[in-house]
């Protein structure tokens, strides 16, 4: 059934289609290579940066801030930037960015989808007639349509909704002075105008941003992300990875940005807003409120707060908003020359108090209580070849924490990169989120070293290690223990082709035998082959993973194995396009899983993992009958060949094989 419903898409929609991937969203696949982020955070900064180029910079009038918000660039480039617009003013054409010897090819790639040239001068704020006349809107409508059931679906399942996911998204905009929009999502499961929804969907978001206010850089009404220093006290935006940290040379600042993703949790809600108090110092305070799901203990504390936001079943619902979380906080930077200096505080309340399980040792260190204090300072000094910059923060336990970062340009072919961190185990922030090997700002110490060569035009080769130390017990290891990650990139252009091969080797040590500490060891390599000219576009992708899982026996455990082959095919034009690809995996078991990038629908993010012994193959089509409307479709099927059913519990689907259908649709005017 499944493989009819395909073909049926691919017949009744050729000869549309779906563009090629954009440039940014290469740049972000590869990021994603690491694994430093969670499913949320890409999804993030994958709509912060769909946003931002639909909302492109002038660069006649940027700012180093906005600047600095293209998480690609180096400190380098944009300060090359910032002083080739001072030398001549303005420019003409983007082509100018080739006068900039440190903008390469790619990264000039990159911003011709983040910039366009507007006039020299601002013009001031515009009127309200100028915001009507001249206003950009946008309406995009999407939905998920399973051709199964799952066992929650069942009539006697648990589940109180449709088994469709949808979603509404408007937004309005001005040049980069207005954006505001709102976002009513509603996942598979959930009900629809019925029990706790009786409003219709499950979730509703609205965010208002002006810039250019005068004094005023940015003022966000509604709901809105910050990012301060290096992560330490404040960042509930996207973080720096291990890779993206070898571009931007642990850049830090302060990003304030509204919240426009239908992403249910790491977001403010309330106001913010940036001042430029003088010339050299600026000022963002902020105040939020909301509502968030929690798990509660019978006394009616926090067990654990909620990140998954789903409401499908009786037992989702009743957890749904029952605990709010207040924060205020500011950022103060103030500027001399090449050094900046920082100060964050960030205050949290929580309506009830948080009291998790400490039953096992590694959860005794997790926050407690209904309020938190965090703050920090940080600096930054960017003198070429140098760029350095660090934050240390204190906890209102006295805790303290600390990430320093050290860049050196030895020439226009090679930079290196060093990072320290310190975070106590005692150190606890709500909003944290900063460089790290565990994925928390606690229990971790650590050096980094990455070095970035070009050694001829096209051809880039980035290493880096990273040795971490964990002081305090963590899940699977009762004693202090260690972890080292290390990575090879090469990546080589030359004419059509686009040539790239990675190898990493992860270790951690974990409980063994006897509670010996052993490490285990993940081996990952992935080789790729792309071609590509302004109408075709083909991919092939070979990915393998090696993973030596401790033994917690006399015996020795087996090695996983895991490979995946992947091809892509793309055909481009004005208004039809077409995207078609499939996978062969073959692996051991869960931990030996492949990861890879799929072709998703606008706004939506598709990065999942697979595992068992199986193919994947999907089509996307897009068709534009008018510049301003486009209607965009998805099939997707997943075929196993070691199972007659696919997930577990309420997820379970009673067959071998799965198609989703995803229909949308975008309209400008």
């Amino acid at each position: 059934m499944s493989y009819l419903l395909f073909l049926l898409t691919l017949l009744l929609m050729c000869p549309i289609a779906a563009s090629a991937d954009t440039e940014w969203e290469t740049w972000l696949e590869d990021l994603m290579q690491d694994g430093d982020y969670s499913e949320a955070q890409y999804e993030e900064m994958y709509n912060s940066l769909s946003d931002m180029t639909q909302n492109k910079i002038n660069i006649n009038h940027a700012t180093r801030q906005e600047l600095e918000a293209l998480p690609f660039l180096s400190e380098k480039q944009v300060m090359d930037i910032m002083e080739y617009l001072d030398r001549y003013h303005s420019m003409k054409s983007l082509n100018e960015l080739m006068s900039i010897e440190s903008i390469d090819y790619e990264t000039r790639q990159l911003l011709y989808e983040f910039l366009y040239v507007g006039e020299g001068k601002s013009p001031g704020f515009p009127s309200l007639s100028t915001l009507s006349k001249y206003g950009k809107n946008e309406l995009s409508l999407y939905g998920k349509l399973p051709m199964y059931d799952r066992a929650g679906d069942a009539a006697d399942g648990e589940y109180l909704g449709y088994k469709y996911k949808f979603w509404t998204r408007y937004t309005f905009s001005y040049s980069d002075y207005v954006k505001a929009g709102f976002v009513a999502a509603q996942d598979a499961g959930e009900p629809f105008f019925s029990q706790n929804n009786k409003y219709g969907f499950d979730q509703y978001s609205a965010y208002l941003m002006l810039k250019r206010l005068g004094r005023v850089e940015a003022l966000v009404i509604g709901r809105y992300s910050v990012s301060a220093g290096m992560g330490l006290v404040m960042n509930n935006g996207f973080s720096i990875g291990k890779t993206s940290v070898l571009q931007n040379m642990g850049r830090q600042g302060c990003v304030l940005r509204p919240h426009t993703s239908a992403s249910e949790s790491g977001y403010l809600q309330g106001i913010a807003a940036s001042f430029s108090l003088t010339d050299n110092l600026s000022l963002t305070p902020f105040l939020s409120y909301r509502k968030t799901d929690a798990t509660l203990n019978g006394d009616g504390t926090i067990s654990t707060l909620l990140n998954n936001n789903y409401h499908r079943t009786s037992a989702e619902l009743s957890k749904k908003n029952n605990t709010s979380i207040s924060a205020a906080g500011f950022n103060a930077i103030w500027n001399i020359g090449d050094f900046s200096l920082g100060a964050t505080a960030v205050y949290t309340h929580l309506s009830r108090p948080l009291k998790p399980n400490m039953s096992a040792t590694y959860k005794r260190i997790y926050p407690v209580g209904s309020n938190f204090f965090n703050a920090s300072l940080s600096y930054s000094w960017r003198h070429y070849p140098f760029c350095i910059n660090g934050e240390t923060a204190i906890s209102d336990k006295g805790a303290i924490a600390t990430v320093n970062s050290l860049g050196y340009y030895l020439s226009q072919y090679v930079d290196v990169m060093g990072i320290y961190r310190f975070y106590s185990f005692r150190y606890n922030s709500m909003y944290s989120n900063a460089f790290s090997e565990g994925g928390k700002t606690q229990n971790e110490a650590g050096f980094y070293l990455g070095v970035n060569w070009h050694p001829r035009y096209g051809l880039d080769i980035s290493a880096y290690t990273d040795i971490a130390y964990f002081a305090w017990p963590r899940y699977g290891v009762s004693q202090s223990s260690y972890a080292s990650d290390n990575v090879l990139s090469i990546r080589y252009k030359t004419g059509n082709w686009l040539l790239s091969a990675r190898y990493r080797l992860h270790l951690k040590q974990k409980d063994g035998s006897g509670r010996n500490l052993q490490w285990r060891q993940e081996h990952r390599a992935r080789l790729s082959a792309e071609w590509s000219d302004e109408r075709w576009i083909s991919r092939t992708q070979i990915d393998y993973s090696s993973v030596s899982p401790v033994s917690t026996s006399a015996y020795s455990s087996s090695v996983s194995q895991s490979y995946m082959l992947t091809q892509n095919f793309g055909f481009i034009s004005p208004k039809y396009s077409l995207y078609v690809g499939g996978k062969y995996f073959n692996t051991d078991g869960y931990d030996s899983r492949l990861y890879s990038y799929e072709r998703a629908m606008p706004r939506t993010f598709s990065y999942p993992s697979y595992f068992g012994h199986g193919i994947r193959y999907s089509l996307v089509v897009e068709w534009r009958p008018v510049p301003s409307l486009q209607f965009t479709a998805k099939s997707g099927v997943v075929d196993y060949f070691d199972r007659s059913t696919i997930g577990t519990s309420h997820q379970q689907i009673n067959a071998s094989s799965a198609c989703d259908i995803e229909l949308g649709m975008k309209w400008k005017w």
